[in-house]
């Protein structure tokens, strides 16, 4: 009778601690489970914020590109100088005591001389004016454009004394009977949602 009573007493504290053992593998699986759902939801979060700034900033580069398409058809003289209204810089040189790398951004701030234009989503895909405020769009993001023309200085151009960066539209053919198209560049900056920043730069023809 001693002997039944000892082992089931062994037994009992076997239980005991396979039972511990299984408590601490199951919390460690849990705590594993909820990091893995937080860094999902991270990721899922940051692939939102991503694909939100690419979509303001595809709208703000379409009405840049719009207005440089309208200007150059309707009134290309007006590509010669600076229109501060259209956020339009004809020179690529930065103010004084500006460095090149930092115009018209530094790091994630805005330069100063730059005359950025807000691309407001409710304004269509038409030529807009300059705004004094951004407005956001309906997934709270705003967007601002600024137009650089790829040349030294501003004023009238010709291929051979421009001054400019000009891309030779047909590379094969001798100089004399080659065309030249201005290069443009166009910055944007997204403001969104959580604080984010984001800049996108493209180059038109």
């Amino acid at each position: 009778m001693s002997l039944n009573t000892h082992a089931l007493s062994r037994q009992k504290g076997l239980v005991l601690m396979i039972s511990l053992i299984v408590l601490v593998v199951m919390t460690l699986a849990a705590i594993a489970l909820v990091r893995s759902m937080i860094a999902s939801n991270q990721i899922a979060n940051n692939l939102a914020l991503r694909q939100g700034t690419t979509a303001a900033a595809d709208l703000a580069l379409e009405k840049a590109r719009l207005w440089l398409v309208d200007r150059s058809l309707k009134a290309p003289n007006e590509l010669n100088a600076d229109s501060a209204d259209n956020g339009y810089s004809a020179s690529n040189v930065p103010p004084k005591d500006v460095k090149v790398s930092e115009w018209p951004i530094n790091g994630n701030k805005w330069q100063d001389g730059v005359t950025w234009v807000w691309a407001n989503p409710n304004a269509g895909n038409n030529p807009i004016a300059k705004s004094k405020e951004g407005e956001a769009n309906k997934n709270g993001y705003k967007a601002a454009y600024f137009i650089q023309r790829s040349c030294a200085t501003i004023g009238a151009k010709t291929p051979n004394q421009s001054g400019c960066d000009l891309q030779k539209l047909s590379p094969s053919e001798a100089e004399s009977n080659s065309n030249y198209q201005m290069i443009y560049k166009i910055t944007v900056r997204i403001e969104g949602p959580k604080d984010t920043v984001s800049f996108y730069q493209t180059t038109l023809l």
